[in-house]
């Protein structure tokens, strides 16, 4: 039954093996989690030196919107039955500029190496969103991002982030700090006379 719940993937590790079965339960109580593939799954708990077991699931890019839909109730559950950190990503590929096939050929935008690894942050910290990225330079010259999060999601994501941290780390070499804030934009309905207030 775990191999089902992978995306042309016969053989699977012991680690697969559980997320699949897990998965399976879930989707029981769950029905939107039916389409839902995934692509393999990978233990970073030795690689970031963590306490508690992590573990990187990798999704197919055509599933992101499937799990993007779930993910606020698929994660808890997912976690609860392994006992350890999830982190979810969708697979995607960086393509050179340089390579072509035909001389008129561009390469899109999504698959630029910023675009792939703005990305990649988001899945990380779904189901929350992002509200604001900053490009910080410290005084020795070395680069790190601050990146701003809803005030509303730290309970839940506060015990994550150094999860997230860590695997972004070793899967982008970019170094992350986190502060979450208060959203304070609110959308008037369409035909209203202010489109946008801000508390004071």
């Amino acid at each position: 039954m775990a191999a089902n719940k992978f995306w042309k993937k016969t053989e699977l590790s012991n680690l697969e093996q559980q997320v699949g079965v897990a998965l399976t339960q879930i989707e029981q109580s769950l029905a939107d989690a039916k389409n839902l593939k995934l692509s393999s799954v990978v233990d970073y708990t030795a690689k970031i030196n963590a306490k508690k077991q992590v573990y990187l699931v990798y999704i197919p890019h055509p599933c992101l919107s499937v799990f993007n839909k779930v993910s606020s109730k698929l994660l808890p559950e997912l976690e609860k039955r392994l006992k350890a950190t999830i982190l979810v990503v969708a697979k995607r590929t960086i393509e050179s500029k340089w390579v072509k096939s035909h001389r008129s050929q561009t390469r899109p935008n999504s698959r630029t190496l910023t675009s792939v690894y703005d990305a990649i942050l988001e899945d990380l910290v779904a189901p929350t969103f992002i509200l604001g990225r900053r490009t910080r330079v410290r005084v020795d010259g070395t680069k790190f991002y601050r990146i701003f999060l809803d005030e509303q999601d730290k309970a839940e994501l506060e015990p994550r982030l150094d999860a997230v941290k860590a695997v972004y780390k070793l899967l982008t070499t970019r170094d992350l700090e986190f502060e979450f804030r208060r959203d304070d934009v609110f959308y008037s309905k369409r035909g209203a006379s202010k489109k946008v207030q801000r508390k004071q």
